[in-house]
């Protein structure tokens, strides 16, 4: 295993291992979410692992709007049991390693809400 799979390894613990009351919850502001860089995971209080991605700005990320808000929705879950949880990075390892990163996670994870696999090629 190479060093940014380790890393990857790493961050998906982090993401996985956050209880689902400690998760930011759905709301219209989503103010329990940092405006810092990170990778994020979208997950229900029952059904686990949503949605796994990376954003420059988490809480903006979410204000804008999401597939996996909307999704959810659509799959008639309960707001309140959907949550957040993010694990941060530097700006630096988001431009230069996110991509890669998310593409590790969705891999390993295969989430429902990620409707394309990226390539690792």
């Amino acid at each position: 295993m190479n060093e940014l799979e380790e890393q990857a390894k790493r961050l998906l613990q982090t993401l996985l291992s956050v209880p689902f009351e400690s998760c930011a919850l759905i709301t219209r502001e989503f103010r329990d979410l940092p405006l810092s860089p990170g990778l994020y995971a979208v997950k229900h209080r029952e059904h686990g692992l949503l949605y796994i991605g990376k954003a420059k700005k988490l809480r903006e990320r979410f204000r804008g709007g999401h597939k996996a808000c909307t999704w959810s929705w659509l799959e008639d879950y309960n707001h309140r049991d959907v949550a957040i949880a993010f694990a941060p990075l530097s700006m630096v390892d988001v431009l230069k390693l996110g991509d890669e990163l998310e593409s590790i996670l969705i891999h390993a994870t295969q989430p429902p809400y990620n409707a394309r696999y990226p390539s690792r090629d």
